[in-house]
């Protein structure tokens, strides 16, 4: 019943604004997932942003876009806060840059793109760059993993032949 009431307050705290950005900050600083958890949404956001430009989506259409598909309520923030700059004239990458949540890398191949025109090109590049890191870091991981989940099955298999031989033993020490 406790474990029930904590998932269900924890799911009702998440709901909150507040909560929301709480865990996804979390998600972003976390020791072992949250650079992962960061370089799959830049891969998104490169990836998406770079097919919609491409595709002939306008630059604010496709950051709204892009905005709805990070799944984390910081980068979207970030995100929100780059539409309204350029709205207003500005380029994509200072906004970008200056919030700290975006790498440097991103933000520098958007300004070299912006400057070239070719800024659909360089996010596909850094789309696949990230797509290359979270692939080896995610190999890395369940490598890591594998052994554990051995000990941890193997516990569950030795924890149900004790619980069936068990009371075998103690009934035949019973008839004895």
């Amino acid at each position: 019943v406790m474990i029930a009431f904590g998932v269900w307050l924890s799911n009702k705290w998440l709901q909150t604004p507040s909560g929301k950005n709480k865990w996804d900050r979390f998600m972003l600083t976390a020791p072992v997932f949250g650079k992962l958890a960061r370089e799959i949404a830049l891969s998104r956001f490169c990836r998406t942003l770079g097919t919609l430009l491409s595709s002939g989506v306008p630059l604010l259409d496709s950051l709204e876009i892009v905005k709805a598909i990070l799944g984390n309520s910081i980068l979207e923030d970030v995100v929100e806060r780059a539409q309204n700059e350029v709205r207003e004239g500005q380029s994509l990458a200072a906004p970008l840059k200056q919030s700290g949540e975006f790498p440097p890398m991103v933000a520098q191949m958007i300004s070299m793109g912006e400057k070239s025109g070719q800024l659909e090109e360089m996010l596909i590049h850094a789309a696949k760059a990230y797509e290359v890191q979270v692939e080896s870091k995610l190999q890395v991981l369940t490598s890591l993993l594998e052994p554990l989940m051995i000990l941890i099955m193997g516990g569950f298999v030795s924890l149900l032949v004790m619980s069936i031989l068990m009371p075998l033993l103690r009934m035949n020490e019973a008839f004895q």
